[in-house]
């Protein structure tokens, strides 16, 4: 399966992409000026960059999944991630979408999606990153075993929803990328 080599998890809005509420289309999703300066660091240190995301707008019949795919390929296209993990479900029982109402492993705070990616790519989690803006980032990350990192844009700036004790904060994903090369994480 080849060498292991270490990831940083990213979540995408907040974290990649401008915190938006829900983006429902492509051409909404506006990427950070410097995501792919960061995810270019993150490749030239040996981690793999690869996005982790809840969307349950899919769920919720605010777009399909063929939108997140459009959206999912612009990331990847204009970033340069490696991958991009995403959690369509909503399990609530106002939905009308029977399909995606499911309990389900993959959605944060759950680590469906992190399981998924250490299948299909060779990944040293014990020296991985988590980079979101929120709790259920946060606790996915160490429940996964890999290290937890804060950044303050999207939701990031507010108190967080669950308590969950981050392992450093950093302004955004360009501060998080500057120190990743250190040892100071």
């Amino acid at each position: 399966m080849g060498e292991m080599k270490p990831a940083v998890f990213l979540d995408r809005d907040g974290c990649v992409t401008v915190e938006k509420s829900y983006v429902k289309t492509a051409e909404e999703m506006e990427i950070y000026p410097y995501a792919a300066r960061c995810v270019e660091r993150i490749h030239e240190l040996g981690y793999w960059a690869i996005v982790i995301t809840n969307q349950s707008g899919v769920g919720r019949g605010m777009f399909t999944e063929k939108e997140l795919g459009r959206m999912n390929d612009k990331l990847i296209r204009e970033t340069g991630v490696d991958a991009v993990y995403y959690c369509p479900h909503w399990h609530n029982e106002k939905s009308r979408l029977p399909e995606y109402n499911i309990e389900c492993e993959c959605r944060k705070p759950n680590t469906g999606m992190i399981e998924k990616a250490k299948k299909d790519f060779s990944i040293d989690i014990s020296r991985s990153y988590f980079v979101g803006d929120r709790a259920t980032d946060l606790m996915t990350g160490k429940k996964a075993g890999t290290k937890a990192i804060l950044v303050r844009t999207g939701y990031g700036e507010k108190p967080l929803e669950h308590p969950v004790t981050p392992d450093a904060v950093y302004d955004n994903l360009e501060e998080f990328t500057k120190a990743l090369g250190c040892s100071r994480i």
